[in-house]
């Protein structure tokens, strides 16, 4: 069995770069060393080959018949030692990640991602918006990631999972059911908004908005004084308020997924960040 030759990259990178620029000293100042160091380096890769790579005499140099060959290979082999190395450089180190949620995901996204991958904390650019928003956000390269509430019919993006959408009130809510239903909702644009019409208008029972803004946090105050009902879904209720009883025969919202919107960057990092994304998230929200 031939015995494994282990060829030293800072040889062979003086090797070319001393057939590039013709001689010892200038390869020597290209790579930031001494000459005596240079040739050292090439008079050990030939005692290893046991081949003379260069001619030398004063004025220039000249490959041997067993330098030209070693020049193709040496060539690419730095190439690809290269390549490899930016690689893994690369899939170590993330830039700003600009990160796009929704407010009803932004509190467990804290809470049990974000503060369980603090190697993440300085490098998130977070951004809170509706969700037709965020994912017009990523179609500008604005955002390089977006995690949204999508309803099933809805196209695009990678589903990671599911929840149920519930109808909430606070605990002292006086339900009427020959009442229309009084809704405390979220602006238009809001897809559960759209989701709720679309379900009440389907079965004709009537509704109607008592209390509409764009926060959450408003939202909820206003459940919590008793004015109406809301959507939320199952895993983002407030401690404080329930969900609606079964014998208020209350029609059945369905599921909404949450999914992942990634822009074209498929580099090393950003897609080891996003399959954090993929284990993680599911389990905490």
């Amino acid at each position: 069995m031939a015995s494994i030759i282990n060829m030293d990259i800072a040889a062979l990178r003086s090797f070319v770069m001393a057939e590039n620029l013709g001689s010892f000293s200038a390869a020597a100042q290209a790579l930031h060393c001494s000459q005596s160091a240079l040739s050292l380096r090439i008079k050990k890769l030939e005692e290893q080959l046991q081949s003379t790579l260069f001619y030398r005499n004063y004025h220039n140099l000249k490959l041997s018949p067993s330098g030209r060959l070693l020049l193709t290979e040496a060539v690419s082999i730095l190439h690809a030692h290269d390549k490899m190395v930016a690689a893994a450089k690369q899939s170590e180190t993330l830039g700003v990640i600009r990160l796009g949620l929704p407010e009803d995901l932004t509190n467990r996204f804290f809470q049990y991602f974000l503060a369980n991958q603090t190697q993440f904390a300085d490098q998130i650019e977070l951004t809170m918006d509706l969700c037709r928003n965020l994912i017009g956000l990523i179609c500008e390269d604005k955002l390089d990631i977006a995690i949204v509430n999508a309803m099933p019919d809805y196209q695009g993006g990678e589903t990671i999972a599911c929840r149920d959408l519930k109808w909430v009130c606070a605990p002292t809510f006086d339900y009427q059911a020959e009442q229309p239903l009084p809704l405390a909702l979220h602006p238009e644009g809001c897809i559960y908004r759209e989701h709720t019409f679309k379900v009440l208008n389907t079965l004709g029972r009537p509704y109607r908005i008592v209390f509409s803004a764009q926060g959450s946090i408003s939202v909820q105050a206003a459940v919590r004084s008793g004015m109406g009902l809301s959507i939320i879904a199952e895993g983002s209720i407030p401690d404080d308020l329930i969900v609606a009883p079964d014998h208020w025969d209350l029609p059945m919202l369905g599921q909404t997924e949450i999914r992942i919107f990634q822009k074209g960057d498929d580099s090393p990092a950003m897609n080891n960040f996003v399959s954090l994304l993929r284990r993680k998230l599911p389990i905490v929200l």
